[in-house]
């Protein structure tokens, strides 16, 4: 009796323990929220592709393309007609899953998660949706001086996705992304290394404003500009490990702090996602795979402007990339060209048949060179076509032929589908929030 006894004791004393160190390895310190992260998970659709269509990406850690809005007509403009459009085809559903924080006090928000219910199944997209309470001090609101109090709680809320993104991998997107080209494990890791991308663009007056506060909130130089890709693949515990250096360089006991105090020093814009990729440079370098364009300048000059000694860049930190998806606000097409080239592209020379329309649509880009998929943003010239693709040479476009080769080998086997059905689909969630898009292709 007395063994059975203390069997029990010691069982729930083990489960004690358990739920303990759950919680002390899973809520940093220096980030308090008047509640915990809310979770409204979506039941997870049955997956129909068999072992030979997910065998692509089986050595590939859990990620989660995850994305802070909230359910204002203009972000959801972007969310509908350029990301989710695009992602339905070119993102691998069985890859994973969509993940979108919202404002926890916000009805409209709740709504939005609710009407996309009943979507999933027909989109062949697992969403989770979680929710985010405002900061325990207001003060965050109002810290970056330029910005609205939306703006500033999106900006500050980048500093804690890790509180509710828990997969090893956070797929970062804004709500304006268009995604061009099938995404494969190429586009996402190299080895085991997550692929960065980084472009040159220090003359702009907001690569400055982004440098200084950079600096201010880790103690180091901006080496380039990340914020030239997406998605942008960041390791969840590198943003926990960021946010615990912003802490003891700024000598500060939680993160709200922090952001009121270098905000408030300040005049200007500051961007997380390259304080993320510049702390990840200094401090993780290994951890990713670096692709830094730095224009047409000199190396050693570069390096010493822009660099602190010993973490120098070198030709192994520059080779060529490509991109997979664009920045919609930013990058214009009056004629919507991109989105039936792009189309076009991921098509040929595949086993999906398409319609007559469709193959006529097409006739004039045959042959062409899917030279976009080096761009990001044309309204400020944010691309490689002068620099790492001068004259578009033939290392670039041998770059992008092969990418085609990779995902034509992957229709074929069922990773894609290319379903302009599910255009259809967005397009009829989008009109329950008085939204319409103008034509696809």
């Amino acid at each position: 009796m007395k063994s059975r006894k203390l069997y029990a004791v010691m069982s729930i004393l083990t489960v004690c323990f358990i739920y303990v160190y759950y919680f002390l390895t899973n809520i940093q310190p220096g980030c308090r929220m008047k509640a915990a992260p809310v979770q409204d998970r979506m039941s997870f659709i049955n997956q129909t592709t068999n072992r030979m269509t997910i065998s692509h990406f089986k050595d590939v850690p859990d990620m989660t393309l995850t994305i802070r809005m909230t359910a204002k007509p203009g972000l959801l403009f972007f969310f509908f007609c350029a990301l989710l459009r695009s992602l339905t085809l070119y993102w691998p559903s069985q890859l994973s899953h969509l993940g979108v924080i919202l404002d926890k006090e916000s009805e409209l928000d709740h709504k939005f998660a609710k009407s996309l219910r009943k979507y999933q199944e027909q989109l062949g997209i697992n969403m989770s949706f979680f929710y985010e309470p405002l900061p325990q001090d207001e003060r965050v609101l109002t810290a970056a001086k330029p910005h609205s109090r939306g703006y500033n709680r999106q900006l500050y809320s980048s500093f804690i996705m890790d509180k509710f993104i828990s997969t090893p991998i956070v797929a970062l997107i804004d709500t304006d992304v268009k995604f061009t080209t099938p995404v494969t494990r190429e586009n996402i890791l190299n080895g085991n290394k997550l692929r960065v991308k980084g472009l040159y663009m220090f003359h702009h007056v907001w690569l400055k404003t982004w440098d200084t506060f950079t600096e201010k909130m880790i103690g180091k130089p901006m080496p380039t500009d990340f914020m030239t890709f997406f998605p942008m693949y960041i390791w969840r515990d590198t943003i926990t490990n960021c946010r615990n250096h912003i802490l003891k360089y700024v000598n500060v006991s939680t993160i709200e702090e922090a952001y009121i105090k270098i905000g408030s020093q300040l005049t200007g814009s500051m961007s997380p996602s390259n304080i993320f990729m510049t702390y990840a440079f200094y401090f993780e370098k290994e951890r990713y795979d670096w692709h830094i364009d730095i224009g047409n300048g000199n190396l050693k000059k570069y390096n010493k402007l822009h660099l602190l000694p010993g973490h120098e860049l070198t030709s192994v930190d520059m080779i060529p990339d490509l991109h997979v998806a664009l920045h919609a606000k930013t990058h214009h097409d009056a004629e919507n060209i991109v989105n039936r080239q792009a189309y076009c592209a991921a098509v040929d020379g595949t086993v999906l048949t398409v319609e007559q329309k469709i193959k006529q649509m097409c006739e004039p880009f045959k042959g062409h060179v899917m030279w976009v998929l080096f761009e990001f943003c044309n309204r400020n010239k944010q691309d490689h076509l002068t620099t790492w693709c001068k004259a578009k040479n033939n290392s670039c476009e041998s770059m992008i032929r092969e990418h085609y080769t990779n995902t034509r080998q992957l229709v074929n086997k069922g990773v894609y589908n290319l379903d302009l059905k599910k255009i259809k689909v967005v397009e009829e969630a989008a009109k329950l929030h008085a939204i319409t898009c103008r034509p696809f292709l």
